[in-house]
């Protein structure tokens, strides 16, 4: 019977992390080859056709936010996704105080309770 020794453990280590290395490569690879797959789609690669101008609507004037903000909110959604319409715009400091309460509400309940 043959006794398991020190340098038989250290060698089924390194097995073991040389089998660990290839299964992650591997997955790595077909990762990589399903990015591929789906950058090359063939939604992407058709032409685009120009997006129609959308047509010359009225600011509407919305409290709190200057229309210089507004002209700068609209030049860059039509810059990155084409003509598009901004539907509502809101002062960021509204609802905020309910979801503090909330969290509060959720953070104090993982206190232990006194019996």
């Amino acid at each position: 019977m043959k006794t398991y020794t020190t340098m038989d453990a250290i060698g089924d280590i390194f097995v073991i992390y040389g089998i660990v290395i290839v299964v992650s490569m591997l997955v790595a690879v077909v990762i990589r080859g399903i990015v591929w797959a789906l950058s090359r789609s063939p939604a992407q690669e058709a032409p685009k056709a120009p997006a129609k101008p959308a047509p010359a609507l009225q600011p509407a004037v919305v409290e709190g936010v200057p229309q210089e903000h507004l002209a700068v909110i609209t030049a860059t959604i039509a810059a990155m996704l084409g003509a598009h319409r901004i539907v509502h715009i809101e002062t960021p400091g509204r609802g905020y105080s309910w979801t503090a309460e909330a969290r509060t509400v959720h953070h104090t309940s993982h206190t232990p309770h006194k019996p």
